[in-house]
């Protein structure tokens, strides 16, 4: 049995097909000055014909599943649609006298390099974007054409190193019945798509490839991650048959999910998704989700060359608000620092810089730049039900720090004339065990507390969740984790103040019965698990406190 991570739900049961990267040998060609314009011009010439490319791909995608899952599409485009990646291919050209096709590898390789270094698991998968468009701008330099999918003709698990988000989308699920990758994460546009697509996929399977052939047939758990290489008769019936009642639940859970989650007993919990681009706002409300419950603001703030602009930050807000109509959108502050740097910020390095400088302690010294990024929020406040949430708040006087600020960024904007909503709820982030033991100090000053339990388990026991050698402390039932979040619930309730969660465990069924005994308000998770939280929700009978 390999057992790799769970990334789509679902079983199958059939024989292999490995799908193999192309090999891309990129030329390094010194270029004369008078190539300079001509390679340029190339560069831009291939790229408009990937973005049409892109744009076919996304027409498919919308017709064949919908509006919801063309977000990946659309991020493309807008990462192709940057004048500051351009630019940076553009000088690698002239100043390094390159040819075009080397330059674009070099700028796109440096690109997702830094995201593959992050630890946030979400903008960590961003690097197969940039992989992705990579390969696409490399593949349309050199002539190659990428056909190894077409020849699929008859029912097969597909076997590969990684599978970005343009071959994913060409999938034909009558004959992809699974999918397993020897890297990736569950949040990867892949993985997103995979579970869209209701094709169950296990990935992070390590060196699988070198276990496998054409000949091999695999059953795959997509909800264990378990795979089992030449399985019985037996096993091989038994997936098929699990294969097709999941299918026949999951069409009955998406129905569900646009209705409200109560328990049997009456108490309503809003179940929210976590996005991190206005797009995929479509995925979330696909789900049935409630509203968002995190919007990660950094996206915007990361791979360029200066800040976002007050306006920029505006739109990208204002959107989320106008696409979620009424529903509750709570932007989070920046959370940079730690594993995401800043070009256009001097940063000095850290020996620890996740106990270091970082979300709410870079925001209060970089005052100019918090300013910008409140006032973009309240004047998206006309649109939507947004509310601000802190990060990493850890004691009294930096909340009260953030809140003068807030205060400050309100006041110029009526300096202004610029108009805003007059009443927005204000949250912080509990991630810091200083925290959770003083939220009744905290209280008084809030509106609302967020859970993000991948950080908060990680600082409680002092353990990298990233470190495999200390993996065993990360345990998000442990009784230590589960007495920090009762002790937040009361002494938030003591001050009629709600509390979420919004890390891993939100979306985690296996803790959702615990986390709304011990008093959990919201629920704030990646959108395919908003279907199927609904659905537990809906089964739990917890007497209320």
């Amino acid at each position: 049995m390999i057992k790799g991570i769970a990334a789509s739900p679902g079983y199958a049961a059939e024989r292999v097909f490995v799908l193999k990267e192309a090999e891309l040998v990129i030329p390094r060609e010194t270029i004369a000055a008078a190539q300079v314009d001509p390679e340029q011009q190339k560069l831009r010439e291939v790229i408009e014909q990937v973005k049409i490319e892109i744009a076919v791909t996304r027409e498919t995608v919308r017709q064949r599943i919908g509006e919801h899952e063309c977000a990946i599409f659309d991020s493309h485009l807008m990462i192709l649609d940057d004048p500051t990646l351009v630019q940076e291919m553009d000088k690698e050209i002239k100043d390094e006298n390159k040819n075009a096709a080397w330059a674009a590898h070099q700028v796109f390789s440096g690109h997702i390099a830094f995201f593959e270094q992050l630890d946030d698991e979400y903008l960590r998968e961003r690097a197969a974007d940039f992989k992705d468009l990579r390969d696409k701008i490399a593949m349309k330099m050199l002539g190659i054409v990428d056909s190894s999918l077409d020849q699929i003709e008859r029912p097969v698990i597909l076997v590969t190193h990684d599978l970005t988000p343009s071959q994913t989308a060409r999938l034909k699920p009558e004959w992809i019945k699974g999918i397993v990758t020897e890297i990736g994460g569950t949040t990867s546009h892949s993985a997103i798509l995979a579970r869209t697509l209701q094709i169950p996929a296990v990935v992070g399977c390590g060196s699988i490839l070198d276990e496998i052939t054409n000949d091999t047939t695999l059953a795959l758990d997509g909800n264990s991650g378990e795979l089992h290489v030449n399985p019985d008769a037996e096993r091989i019936n038994r997936y098929q048959r699990l294969q097709q009642e999941y299918v026949e639940e999951l069409a009955s859970l998406r129905d569900a999910a646009h209705a409200p989650a109560h328990t049997s007993d009456g108490k309503l919990i809003e179940v929210a998704g976590n996005i991190g681009t206005p797009e995929d706002c479509k995925a979330v409300l696909a789900n049935g989700g409630d509203g968002i419950g995190l919007f990660r603001s950094e996206f915007l703030f990361l791979e360029r060359e200066q800040m976002p602009s007050e306006d920029e930050q505006f739109e990208a807000y204002s959107a989320v608000a106008r696409e979620m109509a009424g529903r509750p959108v709570i932007i989070r502050t920046m959370d940079i620092g730690g594993d995401k740097q800043l070009p256009y910020l001097q940063m000095e390095p850290e020996e620890n810089p996740f106990l270091g400088f970082r979300a709410i302690r870079l925001c209060l010294a970089e005052k100019e730049m918090f300013l910008t990024q409140l006032r973009a929020i309240l004047r998206a406040s006309l649109f939507g039900n947004v509310k601000v949430m802190f990060p990493m708040i850890a004691t009294v006087e930096e909340l009260l720090e953030a809140k003068a600020l807030w205060e400050l960024a309100k006041e110029q904007l009526t300096t202004r004339q610029a108009s805003f909503a007059e009443q927005i709820e204000i949250g912080i982030m509990i991630e810091v065990p200083s925290a959770a033991l003083i939220v009744d100090q905290l209280a008084p000053h809030v509106d609302f507390f967020s859970i993000g339990s991948n950080d908060l388990i990680q600082y409680t026991f002092a353990a990298d969740r990233m470190n495999q050698k200390v993996g065993y402390l990360y345990n998000p039932g442990h009784p230590a984790i589960l007495r920090l979040i009762g002790k937040v619930v009361q002494d938030a309730h003591a001050q009629g103040k709600w509390v979420g969660v919004c890390g891993e465990m939100a979306g985690d069924p296996k803790y959702a019965k615990e986390l709304v005994a011990l008093g959990v308000d919201e629920l704030s998770m990646t959108s395919s698990s908003i279907p199927k939280m609904k659905q537990e929700i809906k089964k739990m009978n917890v007497p209320s406190n």
